[in-house]
């Protein structure tokens, strides 16, 4: 009332704190880093300095059976990870850069020598292969960075965007999941003869011959319930087969309801109409 009765702007009401917020996926890396403890699962998720769609890790946190602990610049990989992910990247050369920075490749290298699994999705899938080349000079200088051969594949970076919602099957377990990809660069190589997944029956991603290294383009995997059951499954990790998407909708939804009761909405919605 103070700044309406001094400036004369308008004022539509004051929301109060939303406690269920933080059902909803993250929209800011810096809140990804307090870790979840749930269960016995240790997954480890590199805070790469330009993460990106880090919300494909959000079904993993709510599973009773994993705890998802963010790795933050200078902190080494947990030996007692039993994954790791290398998450998706705005500039996949540059944080390959940032990545060996902070010795996470010696922690990668060690990790995958005990065996460990470790799963890159998007620019994380292009950094596990042996070259990520940018000719063009799309994401920065122009050149051809040393991946981590951790996947006999390469990607060369392409002007053309992919960005498209996808339909996909998962061959090892049976499971249907719908997802999205949105990247540039095309990844090739031998490891692409295993594929991680089906997409419209085109082979997607790549596996390495052990197993123990996977790579995917494909974003919100795991908010396939049957998927990421069959996914934890391989860890001996009962998933909960929770409808995720259903309760990031009822949250929505409850926000919604929030907003309405404390907010003048008929004017705000009227003020939309009047710019619109």
């Amino acid at each position: 009332r103070m700044i309406e009765e001094r400036t004369g702007w308008p004022g539509f009401g004051t929301v109060p704190w939303f406690a269920d917020a933080g059902r909803l996926p993250a929209e800011d890396a810096s809140d990804l880093r307090a870790p979840v403890y749930y269960g016995a699962l240790k997954i480890a998720c590199l805070q790469l300095s330009r993460i990106a769609n880090f919300d494909d890790l959000d079904p993993l946190r709510a599973e009773p059976g994993c705890t998802v602990e963010m790795i933050a610049p200078g902190q080494a990989i947990p030996g007692d990870a039993a994954l790791v992910i290398v998450p998706g990247s705005k500039s996949t050369r540059g944080d390959l850069a940032f990545l060996r920075a902070q010795g996470w490749d010696i922690d990668l290298a060690a990790h995958h020598r005990r065996g460990g699994r470790i799963l890159g999705i998007c620019g994380g899938y292009q950094m596990l292969g042996r070259t990520v080349a940018d000719p063009d000079g799309i994401e920065g200088p122009a050149g051809v960075s040393e991946g981590l051969g951790l996947l006999d594949v390469d990607t060369v970076m392409t002007p053309k965007k992919s960005l498209t919602r996808v339909e996909a099957r998962h061959p090892t377990s049976g499971t249907d999941l719908t997802g999205y990809e949105i990247h540039i660069g095309a990844t090739d190589g031998p490891d692409r003869i295993r594929p991680l997944f089906e997409v419209e029956g085109v082979p997607e991603g790549a596996v390495s011959p052990d197993g123990t290294v996977s790579g995917t383009y494909l974003h919100g995997m795991f908010s396939a319930d049957a998927f990421r059951a069959a996914f934890l499954a391989g860890f001996g990790v009962a998933g909960t087969r929770t409808d995720y998407a259903a309760g990031v909708d009822a949250t929505l939804d409850a926000l919604a309801g929030h907003l309405e009761t404390h907010l003048a909405i008929d004017r705000l919605l009227s003020l939309a109409r009047e710019r619109g």
